[in-house]
Order: C-alpha cells, then sequence, then structure tokens
C-alpha cells in the first residue's frame, strides 16, 4: 500500500495514510454558517465485507434499517450527519436535525476498502470547524485498508467520545476487537459487538441521545 501525508486545517500533519482526496474535496459544501451545539456523526462503513450477510440480511442493509428505526426516534433534537465509507469518503445526510433526511435515502451498497483513517480525519476536521460539542458512532466489520490501526489511535481527538460497534465475527475476515476497544477507550468512548440483529438493535439504540446523551467538548 503507498502510502502519504494528510495534512489538516489547522496545519498539522497525519503520515502513513493512502493517498485520497485532500481535506478541502472531503469538506466541501458540508460547512454550516454558525457552530452547532450537539452533533452526533454517525461513521457507517460500506466496505465490500459489508455485503456479507448477518443472519437474515447484508450488514449494510441491517445497519441503515436499524439506524432508521433505533437511532432516529431518539435523537432528543440533536443534530446529526452520516457519513458513509468504503473505498471514498462521502457524507449521505449533511448535519442537521430533520431526523426524516435518512428515511428517504437510498441505501448505500458496499464494495471497495475501508478508508477508515480518512472518514474519521474528515469527521474530526468538520467538527472542529461547525460544532462546540460532539460524539461519534462508528460502525465497521472490518480494518483499516487506509492506515495501521496504531497511525489511526496516535491521531484521534481524544476529546470526541467514539463509540464503535464491531458488526458480525472478529478475526481474520473480520474487525479488529482489540482496536476498536482501544479508539473507544481513549476516547472515552465503549465498544459494543453485533454478532446478531438484536444485538445491532440494541447497540444503536443505547448509543442514541435519549439514552446516552454523552457528548465532548470539541477542541
Amino acid at each position: 500500500m503507498t502510502t502519504g501525508e494528510l495534512t489538516l486545517t489547522n496545519g498539522h500533519t497525519v503520515t502513513g495514510v493512502k493517498p485520497m482526496k485532500s481535506l478541502n474535496e472531503l469538506l466541501k459544501n458540508v460547512k454550516t454558517q454558525e457552530r452547532l451545539d450537539k452533533v452526533l456523526i454517525v461513521l457507517l462503513d460500506s466496505s465490500g465485507s459489508m455485503s456479507e450477510s448477518l443472519e437474515s440480511s447484508s450488514k449494510i442493509s441491517l445497519a441503515w434499517h436499524v439506524l432508521k428505526d433505533e437511532l432516529m426516534p431518539n435523537m432528543n433534537e440533536w443534530n446529526y450527519g452520516v457519513v458513509i465509507f468504503s473505498e471514498h469518503v462521502d457524507w449521505e445526510v449533511y448535519p442537521m436535525q430533520d431526523t426524516r433526511a435518512l428515511a428517504v435515502r437510498r441505501m448505500p451498497s458496499a464494495g471497495g476498502g475501508t478508508s477508515m483513517m480518512h472518514t474519521l480525519v474528515t469527521a474530526w476536521e468538520w467538527v472542529r470547524i461547525n460544532a462546540k460539542q460532539a460524539r461519534f458512532i462508528l460502525i465497521s466489520d472490518g480494518v483499516p485498508t487506509d492506515s495501521s490501526t496504531g497511525a489511526i489511535l496516535n491521531t484521534a481527538n481524544k476529546s470526541i467520545p467514539i463509540d464503535t460497534v464491531g458488526i458480525g465475527n472478529e478475526g481474520s475476515y473480520g474487525y479488529d476487537k482489540e482496536f476498536l476497544q482501544e479508539l473507544s477507550r481513549i476516547t472515552g468512548g465503549i465498544f459494543t459487538e453485533a454478532l446478531s440483529v438484536k444485538m445491532l438493535a440494541e447497540a444503536i439504540l443505547k448509543l442514541s441521545p435519549s439514552v446516552r446523551p454523552l457528548l465532548g467538548e470539541v477542541k
């Protein structure tokens, strides 16, 4: 894997990152006019392995429907955004309060690698510019393919809690449990395993603002 550097808007540089779009391209058109008080950013893995089945449906389909059914009714008027990531990083829903927005979106397709570093950096940069308080929910069934897990841990913005959810089984073809646990631990978040549809639904409900009002002060 060819790696390079990613320069943040505050001048800091992240090394060991697979070249992709610049941060200016990734953040284009998603800035707000005023800093938002409470923002929940959902980072949803849509890499190729998310097309695999978990019980009755694909993991990407289950995650998408659980977000609509368990998270959206429990937002407590927080602003929220949904970032879909595979080999690309795309805002599926820009940060807003309208919980109907996710319902009218087409379910993302799964394919490609897992650009987790770029996704996290994009979200960290967005909240630094646009939010007063924030929390992330990272949902993934795999490991980053655009950076090492160590580089992500070293880069982590520890003021923003990251709740991580590992879908499916860990191991050779699944997520890195120790990495997700550590990413949550150092940021003040929690890690949850979702080995079934029921566990996934329970995890997302547990992480919703009405049940878990935790936020981090943006620094």
